[in-house]
């Protein structure tokens, strides 16, 4: 059996759709929030399937058909398959009702959880708020050096991309990498 060729765009091609969707973001991000909100289960998932679906653009749009309509399509989808996976989790949970008092315990509600509550909700966003000031701190070269290297682009994809040298690269992620390393600490 022949191996399949690996039908992820090029570096160029991801880069020009991380471009084209922060140009489509610009204009239309209300709907595709809107789309999200109307297939979603619930409204904590709204997010989680956007950036879902911004990340599959960047990674897999090929050009070919309108982009914006991708993303619809690919934003309704991740609504859905958030929903599909939130049903299966409530079908596997094991939910007893306990008398208590006056009234029926659900099991699930005395079930430790992971998740943040207020206080911590608020300082995580307290921190992401100080994250992004420090990256918008950052040099424009050494901003794009990091964001190309966060979507999983190698050092060699990122001189393609940006017809940068090797060393350039890698003193734009360094230096980069050692401001926020700074701003972290103080």
């Amino acid at each position: 059996m022949a191996a399949q060729p690996d039908s992820r765009p090029s570096a160029p091609r991801r880069e020009r759709n991380a471009q084209l969707l922060v140009e489509l973001l610009r204009d239309k991000e209300h709907l595709l929030r809107r789309q999200a909100r109307r297939h979603a289960q619930l409204l904590d998932d709204v997010d989680d399937a956007l950036q879902s679906a911004y990340l599959r653009f960047v990674e897999r749009y090929n050009g070919v058909g309108e982009p914006l309509a991708w993303l619809y399509t690919t934003v309704k989808r991740e609504a859905w398959a958030m929903r599909r996976r939130t049903s299966r989790e409530r079908e596997c949970s094991s939910t007893v009702p306990i008398e208590s008092g006056n009234r029926l315990l659900d099991l699930a509600e005395l079930t430790p959880t992971d998740l943040p509550g207020p206080e911590e909700r608020v300082q995580r966003d307290e921190i992401v708020a100080e994250r992004l000031r420090s990256l918008s701190e950052l040099k424009p070269d050494e901003r794009r050096a990091l964001a190309l290297l966060a979507f999983g682009l190698s050092y060699e994809e990122i001189c393609e991309a940006t017809g940068w040298t090797h060393t350039k690269v890698n003193r734009c992620v360094s230096e980069g990498r050692t401001a926020l390393r700074r701003a972290e600490r103080g």
